[in-house]
């Protein structure tokens, strides 16, 4: 067992050398978190998220979003209570195009989402209760983003640097983002990633 072990490791490893050599250049692939605020149909506080992958100038990406409509009830003590109105879920899946300038990269996507809507009504008890409504959206997003223009190491809340030089980096960026469906929006917000930005 120990013999077949080692040589799986063995193997392993060569393989994973050979891919190496190969290989130049490391796959461009990166997440990101996202605050901010829409208004439309649907309106609130916006967070979310989304995967990116990249292929020539070819971006593909999944995005989950949430937006959030509160609104002030009243207040216990000096503390304020909100009521949640309505909350937005959307899940999409984008196409799109991104270009690349040394640090920096712009990008435009859009494809097809499912959303999910709760929002809060009154029945004819005047009881507040929510109900659901789902339909498929049209998304799309403008990205502006910042990132390392090469190998650097990686520094832990960008202060403390770890390690070699690497191409994994952190990015910080402006999106601004929509919907077209039965409750449309649109927002800006800021953009926080992590991945491998650029070929390096």
């Amino acid at each position: 067992m120990k013999k077949v072990l080692l040589f799986f490791v063995f193997t392993s490893i060569m393989v994973v050398n050979s891919f190496a050599q190969k290989v130049k250049t490391n796959p461009i692939v990166f997440a990101e978190i996202l605050g901010g605020y829409s208004n439309g149909s649907s309106k609130g506080f916006t967070e979310g998220g989304t995967l990116n992958f990249q292929k020539n100038q070819y971006l593909l990406t999944y995005r989950y979003l949430e937006v959030t409509e509160k609104r002030k009830e009243g207040r216990i003590l000096f503390v304020p209570v909100y009521d949640e109105v309505a909350i937005l879920k959307e899940q999409a899946l984008m196409l799109g195009k991104r270009i690349i300038e040394d640090n920096l990269s712009y990008s435009f996507s859009a494809g097809i989402s499912y959303i999910d809507r709760e929002f809060l009504v009154d029945d004819s008890n005047g009881v507040l209760k929510y109900d659901n409504v789902q339909s498929i959206g049209f998304p799309f997003e403008l990205n502006i983003k910042w990132f390392n223009s090469s190998k650097k190491k990686y520094r832990i809340y960008e202060l403390i640097p770890i390690g070699k030089p690497t191409s994994l980096s952190n990015s910080i960026g402006f999106k601004f983002y929509g919907d077209i469906s039965k409750t449309s929006f649109v927002g800006l917000g800021l953009t926080f990633g992590l991945g491998w930005h650029k070929n390096y």
